[in-house]
């Protein structure tokens, strides 16, 4: 159903096997249904690809999702980026995957940043922001807050920054601002809602090629 209101093939869609790490999958045609109506044999938490007409698909249920165009080139990439991830450095790493796989400049690339747990609902204690200062160092300050003994997190910024550390121009960067866990009304909270319930999805894909007159 949501394949038809995008307009996506569901047969073509890849869908990422995310497990907290920052691996970046190449994708090709051969990669096409793969999770949905053929057998996944990768785990990774981004997904990049130059073909056309193949959806790249990743989810969350309070976690950062990125989805990365670049004009020039017609690459497109997908990235899951929780707290975790977001550490390890997956968002660079995808804008470097894109790069190396591509020839895409950085400063060309467009992404649109989801919604997910905001700073006023990401509360935790000081193991988040020791991981997120081994990373970005003191440019993690500004998105961590300290709160008594606890610590409130912008998942949303510190992936942002990591966007701009790799490249990216901020007038390219569209953030949504919304909290997945403010809104159960709109998204899906795993901090909210714990195992009952289900995931947001995204999905990019490169246009098909124009068909001549």
């Amino acid at each position: 159903r949501f394949c038809a209101c995008v307009g996506a093939d569901p047969e073509r869609a890849v869908l990422s096997k995310q497990v907290h790490e920052a691996g970046v999958r190449l994708c090709t045609a051969a990669d096409a249904g793969k999770g949905l109506t053929a057998r996944r044999d990768y785990t990774a938490d981004a997904l990049i690809t130059a073909e056309r007409e193949l959806p790249l698909v990743v989810f969350s249920a309070d976690c950062g999702i990125l989805l990365l165009h670049d004009p020039a080139t017609g690459a497109v990439g997908a990235c899951h980026a929780g707290w975790r991830g977001c550490a390890a450095g997956i968002v660079e790493k995808t804008v470097r995957a894109m790069t190396d796989a591509f020839g895409a400049r950085p400063a060309d690339l467009r992404c649109a940043i989801g919604p997910c747990i905001g700073p006023c609902c990401f509360e935790t204690d000081g193991d988040v922001p020791d991981a997120m200062r081994a990373a970005l160092g003191a440019e993690a300050e500004p998105f961590l807050v300290p709160n008594g003994p606890k610590w409130q997190v912008d998942l949303a910024g510190l992936n942002r920054q990591w966007l701009l550390r790799a490249g990216l121009a901020p007038e390219h960067i569209d953030r949504c601002g919304l909290c997945t866990a403010c809104r159960p009304d709109w998204f899906w909270s795993h901090r909210k809602m714990g195992a009952a319930r289900g995931a947001q999805i995204a999905l990019i894909a490169r246009a098909p090629e124009k068909e001549a007159p």
